[in-house]
């Protein structure tokens, strides 16, 4: 008798478990509106400088420089597995929609979801891109700065909004 309690037990917070996970659908829509919010707040103040570029880096994140030399404009970002890429275009002002523009113009990007933000002469992206049946491409945009990275499908509610203020931050040293 213990035993079948037991495996009853044991069934019933499995499945109140399973219930408690996000779907894909349900992070992507809170992904977006975090990073809505996250580009429309005043941007994080910066806590690091690598070359030219200042930038808030969330906790437990690391960056550095790309190892091209005569690429200075790109940082990778990584957090524990996640590795992402940050590009920094200079000549791009706050209301740039370059990158915007051209992931629009990429006919082989299947983007599931994309949300325009714009603010106080700013624009801003956030797109989820199919990247293979188990993997989604995030991209995140403001001004000339862009930050991508391919991902499971978990956290990503999460890494969009980490993303959105990283992108937010970024200024160029005087």
């Amino acid at each position: 008798m213990k035993h079948k309690w037991l495996l009853a037990c044991t069934m019933m917070v499995v499945f109140v478990l399973s219930g408690c996970g996000k779907t894909v659908e349900e992070q992507i829509d809170s992904g977006i509106a975090n990073a809505e919010s996250v580009f429309k707040a005043d941007a994080e103040e910066t806590n690091k400088t690598i070359g030219e570029i200042k930038l808030y880096v969330p906790t437990r994140y690391n960056v550095k420089q790309s190892d091209d030399l005569n690429d200075s404009n790109n940082l990778i970002l990584t957090k524990g597995k996640d590795q992402y890429l940050l590009f920094v275009n200079e000549h791009e002002k706050a209301d740039s929609k370059l990158h915007y523009e051209l992931l629009k113009k990429d006919q082989t990007k299947k983007i599931i979801k994309e949300e325009i933000i714009e603010e106080d002469e700013a624009f801003g992206f956030t797109a989820i891109v199919e990247a293979d049946e188990e993997h989604y491409e995030l991209i995140v945009s403001s001004g000339g700065a862009k930050i991508s990275t391919i991902t499971e499908q978990k956290k990503i509610d999460t890494k969009l909004e980490d993303m959105m203020a990283i992108v937010r931050s970024v200024q160029l040293k005087e």
